[in-house]
């Protein structure tokens, strides 16, 4: 059985964007599991007392919906400068889970590269473990075709700082640099690579 999984930023001592993992991990319960009455994650993470106020990864666990489990851990960000497009027609992970082994799979076709981004359909969508955001030299805009509504994501489209597009393979020649976002990642430190470091 697989597990339903959140991961949230823990900054300053604080649970980041609580709301948002409230609401994606409720409506993940509801599908997965057939539970309408909503939990909320704070009930179910105790922060330690030794916590910096640096950044931490709380991993939140459910086989069932209902007995939740966490770990929480010091957070190390990766090294992302280029990427690889790599296409996968068959992929579905609109739910976060540990079942990962298509993302698993295209992550290992990325050769010399730190990342991919992964075409469904001829229209880009997520990274490996990211949203993306792409930049026209203007605006800042984000796939309407992506593999998971991530929560750093949702939060940018709610205070307007980017906006939907969709985004074909040949649409990339119109943009100048991407980002990676997820909830760890927020805008300002998110990994950002030159178009000329995307490779086909």
């Amino acid at each position: 059985m697989y597990r339903l999984i959140e991961s949230i930023r823990i900054e300053n001592k604080q649970l980041q964007h609580i709301d948002l993992h409230n609401k994606r991990f409720n409506t993940a319960r509801k599908s997965l599991f057939g539970l309408l009455r909503e939990v909320n994650l704070i009930d179910h993470i105790q922060l330690p007392n030794h916590l910096t106020d640096q950044r931490y990864k709380c991993r939140i666990t459910t086989s069932d919906g209902i007995k939740v489990e966490h770990e929480i851990r010091p957070y190390v960000q990766r090294k992302v400068e280029s990427l690889k497009l790599v296409t996968l027609d068959t992929i579905d992970y609109s739910i976060k889970t540990d079942q990962r082994e298509l993302l698993d799979d295209a992550y290992a076709k990325r050769g010399a590269c730190d990342d991919v981004i992964i075409i469904k359909n001829n229209l880009l969508t997520d990274s490996w473990a990211a949203n993306i955001l792409l930049f026209d030299g203007e605006k800042w805009v984000t796939p309407d075709t992506p593999l998971l509504n991530g929560i750093q994501r949702e939060h940018l489209l709610r205070m307007k700082q980017i906006s939907l597009q969709r985004i074909s393979i040949e649409d990339l020649k119109k943009f100048k640099k991407v980002k990676l976002i997820n909830a760890m990642l927020d805008f300002d430190r998110a990994p950002e690579i030159p178009i000329h470091q995307i490779f086909s």
